[in-house]
């Protein structure tokens, strides 16, 4: 009968060593666990950097084609505007001083 009991005993150790190597495993598991919450915190933050540079980028690159575009177009673009905004300004003005006029009784 002694060798039931030590096949008992085997058994019993393997089992205690079974519960340890999943403790064990569990332990390092929630460690990796963890290690991989803190990765995609730091990935997601570096993410959101990424991102607000590159829409910096975009809203410098689209300034730049602007300018680029008004460059472009020489002084001759930028004349002719110029000229037709000084056109209706005097049309505003003599609209007013001919207004003015028609008025009687003011001086």
């Amino acid at each position: 009968m002694g060798e039931p009991n030590a096949t008992v005993e085997i058994l019993q150790e393997i089992r205690d060593e079974l519960r340890v190597l999943r403790a064990d495993t569990n332990a390092q598991v929630g460690s990796v666990r963890d290690g991989i919450h803190l990765l995609r915190a730091d990935t997601n933050e570096r993410f959101g950097v990424v991102e607000s540079s590159l829409l910096d980028l975009t809203e410098q690159r689209h300034k730049l084609f602007r300018y680029a575009r008004m460059m472009s177009e020489g002084e001759g673009g930028i004349e002719a505007r110029v000229t037709a905004l000084e056109n209706r300004v005097e049309k505003l003005e003599s609209k007013e001083i001919s207004s003015r006029r028609a008025l009687p009784g003011e001086h």
